[in-house]
């Protein structure tokens, strides 16, 4: 299972980014909604989520990835998304997880 979802992640990382990123070229993370995730499709989801999982490590200077916890607190946020479509997903990634996410630099 592991090495499967290493291969996702790889070819995620690969594929192209995020449709409301190709039609915007911008994406705003401190702005995107809970609803507007729910509404991408899985590679589209795993782009973000994963970008998300950087931001927040990078902040608290962890350098590893467990991808079970990963897959795991993706699910977790996505889950709490589908029932506070307006909040955005930086918010409620803080709320799901417990965490902090660092703001704006």
């Amino acid at each position: 299972m592991p090495r499967f979802f290493i291969a996702i992640v790889i070819s995620l990382l690969l594929g192209h980014m995020p449709a409301r990123a190709e039609d915007n070229m911008v994406v705003d993370m401190s702005k995107l909604t809970c609803l507007e995730l729910n509404r991408l499709g899985f590679q589209d989801f795993a782009g973000i989520t994963m970008w998300m999982s950087g931001y927040y490590n990078a902040g608290v200077r962890n350098t590893t990835i467990d991808l079970d916890r990963f897959a795991q607190a993706a699910k977790i946020v996505k889950d709490h998304c589908t029932t506070t479509p307006r909040a955005t997903v930086m918010s409620a990634a803080e709320k799901a997880l417990g965490i902090k996410m660092p703001r704006g630099r």
